[in-house]
C-alpha cells in the first residue's frame, strides 16, 4: 500500500485553515454580541432617576438655607411690637397750608418770609411761594384735649364721717381717646408743697388693650366721664387752697 504523503500534507493544512477559520467567527460572533450588549446598556434608562434626583436635592438644599437664614435673622433682630412703634415718633406738625387750587401741606413753617416760606412736612423740606398761598391755618393735634365739664359744677359732699366727697364730670375735647383718666386734688399750705393730695380715676368706658388689660377709665373724643373722690382729711391739717389735676395716658 503506497501512502500519499502529498494529499495527508493538503488535507491537514486544509483541516487547520477551516479550524481557524472557525475560531475566528466565534471570535467575532462573540465580540459582536458583547458590542450589542454595551449599546444595549447605553441606550437603556437607568433604574434610578439620577438627574431628576439631583436637582430635587438642589431645589432641597437651596430651601434649607433660606429656611436658616429665616430662622438667623429672627434670632438677631427684635419682633416689631407696638412698644417700639411708639419710639418711632412722626413729626409734629404744626399747621395747614392752603394753596390757591385747593391743595392741603400739613407741616411746619420753620422759615418765612415776604415772599416765600419753608415748610417741613413728613416727606421733607418744601419751598412754598406765597403767592400761591390762600390760607394758613393752625393744625389741631392728635391728642386728647380734657377739662371739667364747664357745664357742670363739681359737688362738694360732707359725709357723717367727716370725709369730703368730691363728684364732678370731664369731657374729652380731643380727637383722640383718653386712657386711665384721672382727677388729683392738692390740698396746699402756706408754702409751696402740698400738704395732702389723693386722686381716684374716672368711670368712663370699658376698653381692651393689646396686652389684655382691661380699664374702664378711658374718655372718648366728643364724650364725658363722670369721678367721684372721698377724701377723709386728718384733723390735725392745715391748709389754704385746693388745686385740682387732670392726668392720662395715651395708648393704642
Amino acid at each position: 500500500m503506497i501512502i500519499n504523503y502529498k494529499n495527508i500534507i493538503i488535507f491537514s493544512f486544509i483541516l487547520l485553515c477551516s479550524c481557524a477559520a472557525n475560531k475566528e467567527v466565534k471570535k467575532n460572533q462573540k465580540s459582536t454580541k458583547h458590542n450589542s450588549n454595551i449599546a444595549k446598556v447605553s441606550k437603556s434608562d437607568p433604574f434610578y432617576p439620577l438627574q431628576e434626583s439631583m436637582i430635587d436635592l438642589q431645589n432641597q438644599i437651596i430651601e434649607l438655607k433660606s429656611q436658616v437664614i429665616e430662622y438667623e435673622s429672627r434670632l438677631h433682630s427684635p419682633s416689631i411690637n407696638m412698644d417700639l412703634l411708639k419710639l418711632a415718633q412722626a413729626p409734629n406738625l404744626k399747621h395747614e397750608i392752603i394753596m390757591n387750587n385747593g391743595t392741603i401741606i400739613q407741616g411746619t413753617i420753620i422759615f418765612e418770609n415776604a415772599e416765600q416760606m419753608i415748610v417741613k412736612t413728613q416727606i421733607g423740606q418744601l419751598t412754598i411761594e406765597k403767592e400761591f398761598v390762600y390760607e394758613i391755618r393752625e393744625k389741631e393735634p392728635i391728642e386728647p384735649i380734657l377739662e371739667f365739664n364747664p357745664s357742670l359744677e363739681i359737688e362738694e359732699r360732707l359725709n357723717d364721717d367727716n370725709s369730703i366727697t368730691y363728684v364732678g364730670e370731664i369731657i374729652n375735647t380731643g380727637i383722640r381717646r383718653a386712657d386711665f383718666v384721672r382727677v388729683i386734688y392738692h390740698f396746699w399750705a402756706d408754702d409751696t408743697k402740698p400738704v395732702f393730695t389723693d386722686s381716684c380715676f374716672v368711670s368712663g368706658n370699658n376698653m381692651i388693650y393689646l396686652n389684655g388689660v382691661i380699664s374702664d377709665a378711658t374718655i372718648e373724643p366728643t364724650e364725658t366721664a363722670s369721678f367721684s373722690l372721698n377724701i377723709m382729711l386728718p384733723d390735725s391739717l392745715k391748709f389754704e387752697y385746693i388745686t385740682k389735676d387732670i392726668q392720662w395716658d395715651v395708648f393704642d
